[in-house]
Parts: C-alpha cells; structure tokens; sequence
C-alpha cells in the first residue's frame, strides 16, 4: 500500500511532453519535446527535418487548451544517431521571429519542464 503512494506521487509529479508538429511546405514532421527555452527546442523524433529548413510549428502543451504555434528553423539535426542522451535522434530548432508575450509563455513553461538546467540547449539556441 505505501509503494502505491510513492508510485502516484512520482507519476503526478513527472511532466509530460509538449507534441509537436513542424510543418515545411507539403511535408509534416512530428515529435516530442521536454527540453526548451524561449528561443528554440529541441524535438525527439525518428524522422527530423533537413537541416535549415524552415516552417510552421505547433506546440500543444499537456494543460493547455489552446497549442503556440511559432515559426522555426531547423539548426541541428541527427537521424543517423543512436538515440541516446548524448546523441538525441531528432532535430534542434530555432525560433524565428518570436513575439514578446510567446517568449514570456515559453521561459514560464522552460522553467517547470528543467530540473537542473537545461543540458540540450546547445542544439538550438
């Protein structure tokens, strides 16, 4: 019965990813982010955009009714990697043209997703 308590309290407590869906021209890229800032993210998916592509994202956060939806570039990307916490499979993106109250939103919302700073900024800052 204790266990229980220990196991709810670890799942309430763990965040969920944000999805997101980065549109360039025809094609639509989707993925995962836990790792953020308001100036760009870094997105977990099998199948990354090309590097500098550029296109609009939607940001739908677990909570939020309505998603943000931004403009971004892809400035890393890594389809040919292992996956792991070195060599996330993905692609790093950088927001374009952010305005002041979405980079408000995002710093706010940075800040309950990082522990203990964010170590995958370098992918897209």
């Amino acid at each position: 019965m204790g266990d229980q308590g220990v196991t709810r309290e670890i799942v309430i407590n763990r965040k969920l990813p944000c999805e997101v869906t980065f549109v360039v021209g025809e094609r639509t890229f989707k993925g995962t982010s836990m790792h953020f800032s308001e100036r760009g993210m870094l997105v977990i998916c099998k199948n990354p955009a090309p590097l500098n592509a550029k296109g609009k994202m939607t940001l739908s956060f677990p909570g939020f009714s309505n998603p943000v939806e931004l403009v971004g570039e892809v400035v890393w990307t890594n389809i040919y990697g292992p996956g792991d916490s070195l060599s996330p499979k993905g692609m790093g993106i950088r927001f374009v043209n952010i305005d002041k109250e979405q980079e408000r939103l995002l710093s706010e919302l940075a800040a309950q997703y990082e522990a203990h700073g964010n170590i995958y900024a370098c992918y897209y800052a």
